[in-house]
C-alpha cells in the first residue's frame, strides 16, 4: 500500500487558548488514534494531548505528551481519568426530576475564554449533553439537555466544577436569555467566534430537533446559535443556521428517524475566514461532513444568527467514508492547527471489515486545508479539503505514514 507522508507540527486547537510548544517528534504509521472513541475532542495545552469523548453516564479523558500515546496500549481503558460522574450530579434531578439517571454524556467539547472575551471568567470550559435514562429503555433520546463544566486549576484536565458554585461535578445548565435553563431538546454545543465587524463575538452553536413523531420529512433537526452573554448564559433570541435542505443530508431518515445536520464546528482561514463543518444524514447510514461559510465584505461578516448570511456549499459532503476500503460513517470533526500553519481533523468513524460495519466507533486524525483556488459562488472563500488523499474520502488507517 502506498505511504503517504505528512509533517504536521501539533499545537493548540483553533478554538482554544494561548500558543504553547510543539510536542516532542512522533511518527504514525495509521490514521487511528484510540479506538472506543465517539465524538473525539483533542486539546493540546502546555505540552500535553488531552482527548475525551462522548461516554455513558460519566466523562473520562487520557492525555499523553504526544497523539500517539494516546492510544489503548498506552493508556488502556482503565487508566482514563475520570472527569465526570452524573451520580452525584444535583443539577441531574434539577432537570429531569427526583430519581432520574443519566445514560449518556453526549458530545463533550472543551474550550479555552479569554479574559478579553469574559472579563473575570476566562479559562477552560468543557460542554456536553446530559441524555435522560428511560426504565422502559425506549426513546431514550426524547430528553437532553446542555450544560457546562469549568476548570478549577486552569489546566485542560481540571478537576471540573460549577462555574457559578465552584462544587466539583456539579454541572451548570446552559440558560437562556430569561435566565432559565434550556428547557428543550439540545446538544451538540460547540464555539463560534466572529472575529471582525458589527457582529464580532463569541456565540454558542448547538443541535436541535422539530417534528419528532410526525413521520419522515417533518421530523429533522436543526443548527442553531445564539450570542454569548456569559460562558454559561445566551442572550437574545437564537437563530437558526441550517436544516437539511441537500438530499445527501436525508439519508437514513424514516418515519422514526430524522434528517440529520448536527456536528457544527467552526473552521478559521488565514485572512479572517470563518466557515462552518457540520455533519449530515444519520450516523447510522452515509455520514458524512459538509461545509457551509458565513458571508462578507471585506472584514465586514454577516449577521450570523440568519440563515441567509450563511452559504452552504453544492458541492457537499466534503469529507466522507462512503467509498473507503476500511471506515464507514466519518464524521464529528474537531479541528487543530499547527504553529507552522499545518491543520488536521480529528473524526470518529466505524471500522469496515470483510464487508461488514463493526458497531465501535474509534477517533482517527488526518490533515486538512483550505483550497482558495476552489473558491465558487456556494464556496466564495474555498473548499476545505479534509483526509490525508485530498480527495474528500478517508485515507486508509494502516499504511498513512503521518509525522509530527
Amino acid at each position: 500500500m502506498k505511504k503517504i507522508l505528512l509533517m504536521i507540527a501539533l499545537t493548540v486547537p483553533v478554538s482554544c487558548g494561548p500558543a504553547s510548544p510543539d510536542a516532542p517528534k512522533t511518527v504514525m504509521e495509521t490514521t487511528l488514534v484510540r479506538e472506543g472513541v465517539a465524538d473525539p475532542c483533542l486539546v493540546f495545552d502546555d505540552g500535553l494531548y488531552y482527548l475525551t469523548s462522548t461516554g455513558g453516564s460519566r466523562l473520562v479523558m487520557v492525555k499523553d505528551k504526544s497523539v500517539a500515546g494516546l492510544s489503548n496500549e498506552a493508556h488502556p481503558g482503565s487508566e482514563a481519568a475520570v472527569i465526570y460522574d452524573s451520580a452525584g450530579d444535583p443539577t441531574v434531578e434539577q432537570l429531569y426530576g427526583e430519581g432520574a439517571v443519566i445514560n449518556g454524556c453526549w458530545s463533550p467539547e472543551i474550550h479555552y475564554f479569554s479574559e478579553k472575551e469574559f472579563p473575570g471568567n476566562s479559562g477552560w470550559y468543557m460542554y456536553f449533553g446530559l441524555r435522560q435514562k428511560y426504565s422502559d429503555q425506549t426513546g431514550t433520546s426524547r430528553n437532553i439537555r446542555m450544560v457546562v463544566l469549568k476548570s478549577a486549576s486552569g489546566k485542560v484536565d481540571g478537576p471540573y466544577v460549577s462555574p457559578v458554585t465552584g462544587v466539583v461535578c456539579q454541572t451548570q445548565p446552559v440558560l437562556g436569555a430569561d435566565g432559565n435553563p434550556i428547557a428543550r431538546w439540545a446538544v451538540g454545543p460547540s464555539v463560534l467566534r466572529v472575529p471582525s465587524g458589527k457582529y464580532r463575538g463569541t456565540y454558542l452553536m448547538w443541535v436541535e430537533e422539530t417534528g419528532r413523531g410526525e413521520g419522515y420529512g417533518k421530523f429533522y433537526q436543526k443548527i442553531m446559535i445564539s450570542h454569548f452573554s456569559s460562558p454559561w448564559q445566551l442572550e437574545g433570541e437564537p437563530g437558526i443556521i441550517t436544516t437539511p435542505t441537500q438530499e445527501w443530508e436525508t439519508h437514513g431518515a424514516n418515519e422514526k428517524k430524522p434528517c440529520v445536520v448536527e456536528g457544527a464546528t467552526a473552521v478559521y482561514g488565514d485572512r479572517g475566514e470563518v466557515f462552518l463543518t457540520y455533519c449530515g444524514s444519520g450516523y447510522w447510514s452515509d455520514y458524512g461532513i459538509g461545509q457551509l461559510t458565513l458571508k462578507r465584505k471585506g472584514r465586514r461578516f454577516e449577521d450570523p444568527l440568519k440563515t441567509e448570511s450563511w452559504v452552504k456549499y453544492d458541492g457537499n459532503p466534503v469529507f466522507s467514508s462512503v467509498k473507503s476500503g476500511d471506515l464507514r460513517g466519518a464524521g464529528h470533526g474537531f479541528f487543530v492547527r499547527s504553529a507552522s500553519g499545518g491543520r488536521f481533523i480529528c473524526y470518529h468513524a466505524f471500522p469496515f471489515e470483510n464487508g461488514e460495519k463493526i458497531n465501535r466507533r474509534n477517533a482517527y486524525l488526518e490533515p486538512y486545508s483550505i483550497d482558495k483556488s476552489a473558491a465558487c459562488p456556494t464556496a466564495p472563500d474555498g473548499v476545505i479539503r479534509m483526509g490525508a488523499l485530498g480527495t474528500g474520502v478517508t485515507a486508509p488507517v494502516k499504511g498513512t505514514r503521518i509525522e509530527f
